[in-house]
């Protein structure tokens, strides 16, 4: 029976399988993580919070990658058999509008050190992939880029774009280099809250030294706009319920319980 970590962002990003949490399977609290088991696998939702830092330090405690004093100590629920991440994503192109669901095929950093590309399970992806398509659910496999700012213009999304990657998020990154490092192949499926065109407030202003949303400074300029943020979070929310059913679809199949060691990348 496999083992899955899912990561997200937030407790709403982590409602696709939160819910299934809810409707069957068995739940317990594990240590930092939710700990769902089911007849078909178990799995472990993992939220980092908000930012690329957050990320890389939950990713690597939950991996048993942290240094001795910072968290370090074995894997959170035992070594995973897949990582899989999910949540909500920015359009860096055209074609990408709101609700479109994503496949990372690798993922890039806009971080220091000229960060390499890290390739995501082409396995687990295509298995991902063709499962969601056989049951009528649209995914396109895209590259994806970590930033630990938000783009809020189309300026900054266009910059982005020029790296290649056609979507953006704030977290994947340093989740699937913590998954590499490991030896877990690890699977992106995100869902397009806010595409090319969107404008939003400049909630930069509001990011703390973690790289996520103080919620004093974040209230402040959601009310000085708040029609934009008004269609922000009605994005996010319509986004999250997209991409409910295609997680549940992805966890009740046999896409994770067929790993073995052909399948490891």
């Amino acid at each position: 029976m496999p083992l899955v970590y899912v990561f997200a962002a937030s407790k709403m990003e982590a409602q696709p399988v939160l819910v299934l949490a809810a409707q069957n399977g068995s739940s317990g609290q594990g240590s930092g993580a939710l700990i769902i088991e089911r007849a078909d696998g178990r799995f472990a939702v993992i939220i980092t919070g908000m930012g690329t830092r957050n990320a890389e330090a939950e990713a690597d405690a939950a991996m048993g990658l942290a240094t001795p004093g910072a968290g370090g100590g074995p894997p959170l629920a035992g070594k995973p058999d897949a990582v899989l991440v999910i949540g909500l994503c920015g359009g860096l192109t055209e074609r990408l509008h709101e609700q479109r669901i994503v496949a990372y095929t690798e993922c890039l950093s806009t971080g220091p050190n000229k960060a390499p590309p890290l390739q995501c399970s082409p396995v687990l992806t295509d298995a991902m992939v063709r499962h969601l398509q056989h049951q009528g659910i649209t995914v396109e496999r895209v590259t994806g880029i970590t930033s630990p700012r938000i783009a809020t213009t189309k300026a900054d999304r266009l910059a982005l774009a020029k790296s290649g990657a056609a979507a953006v998020d704030m977290e994947s990154y340093p989740i699937v280099s913590a998954a590499a490092r490991a030896g877990v192949p690890v699977v992106v499926l995100r869902v397009v809250s806010d595409s090319l065109d969107t404008e939003m407030p400049d909630f930069n202003r509001a990011l703390n030294a973690q790289g996520a949303l103080d919620g004093r400074r974040a209230l402040w300029i959601a009310f000085g706009s708040p029609l934009q943020t008004l269609r922000l979070l009605s994005s996010n929310k319509r986004a999250i319920e997209r991409l409910k059913p295609a997680v549940k679809l992805i966890l009740e199949s046999d896409c994770f319980a067929r790993i073995g060691s052909p399948m490891k990348n």
